[in-house]
């Protein structure tokens, strides 16, 4: 049994030797336990993570809170072995152990998305995506990553009074949310091109239920359900877009919205269509995956406190 394991995909899940930690005192010892696991590569300077969490004290109040922080996560955690700790701490430096018993869900969905990132000056690797179908290993890491994904990056945790931890916050969250968005699109292209529109049409309703608004899900999964013969399930998802388009964006649908439900309502839609707009997804999936190169590690909040 794996000793740690930590979920900060969607709302914060702690397991400790197959047990959940379902609460911590406050905000910041939870804060101060991601931010450490996530970024263990390197130990961490207690005056920068004071600094990070309690920039509206003074220095010295700073240093205290954070070694109360630490020492109230050591308990949670049960963190008292000498031989393989959770932390590894020096009399200035604070570090989570990488070498740790411990799963996390960011962690290997940052190794996916490396993995399905183009590497420099090999855009054209085993793992090159300019066909829509995708090979077996691709799609199961795809997979894997989209199921992963529970909700936004540390979802429901805000300390409004630490600019530069919520300002890491919102970086990780949009290159996670984007990397899953594209791990849809690229599985609805292959599922679509494969004839299997079932799991093209859970994709599509999974990269939905993450970007209500996209029309362009909208118009896939229309031509999904008309492809199975579900035209008046195609016709209420034209209903759905606009209501949605008209509360979230108070915009009405693209031309090729409406020109796409008057074909499903008329009979003049057909699979060729659908073909044709299969070929032009074909066309983008280089740039979906290309588009991974550009989340790549983002600078720690630590950087950022000494900008202007």
């Amino acid at each position: 049994m794996t000793r740690l394991a930590l979920a900060l995909l969607g709302p914060m899940q702690v397991m400790v030797n197959g047990q959940p930690i379902l609460t911590f005192p406050y905000e910041k010892v939870r804060a101060l336990f991601a931010y450490l696991a996530i970024e263990s590569s390197y130990p961490h300077h207690r005056d920068c993570l004071a600094a990070l969490l309690w920039s509206d004290q003074c220095e010295s109040n700073a240093r205290s809170n954070l070694r109360k922080a630490l020492s109230t996560l050591r308990h949670l955690l049960g963190d008292s072995a000498v031989d393989s700790p959770l932390f590894l701490t020096t009399r200035n430096t604070i570090q989570f152990n990488p070498a740790g018993d411990r799963t996390l869900d960011v962690a290997i969905l940052t190794q996916l998305l490396v993995k399905r990132s183009y590497p420099e000056g090999n855009r054209h690797s085993q793992y090159s995506h300019s066909d829509a179908e995708l090979d077996p290993e691709c799609v199961s890491d795809l997979e894997q990553a989209v199921a992963l994904y529970r909700g936004a990056f540390l979802d429901r945790i805000q300390l409004p009074d630490s600019e530069a931890f919520e300002a890491w916050v919102m970086l990780n969250r949009q290159r996670f949310h984007e990397f899953v968005v594209n791990a849809c699109m690229a599985l609805v292209t292959h599922y679509e091109h494969q004839h299997n529109y079932q799991k093209a049409q859970h994709y599509v309703q999974r990269q939905l239920q993450l970007e209500p608004w996209n029309e362009s899900a909208h118009q896939c999964l229309m031509r999904i359900l008309a492809l199975c013969g579900r035209r008046t399930a195609a016709l209420k998802q034209y209903d759905r877009c606009c209501q949605i388009l008209e509360q979230e964006l108070a915009t009405e649908p693209e031309p090729a919205t409406i020109a796409l439900w008057e074909a499903i309502r008329s009979g003049t839609w057909s699979d060729r269509a659908s073909a044709d707009r299969a070929t032009k997804n074909t066309r983008k999936n280089s740039l979906v995956f290309s588009t991974l190169t550009t989340l790549g590690s983002l600078l720690p909040p630590e950087a950022m406190l000494s900008r202007d």
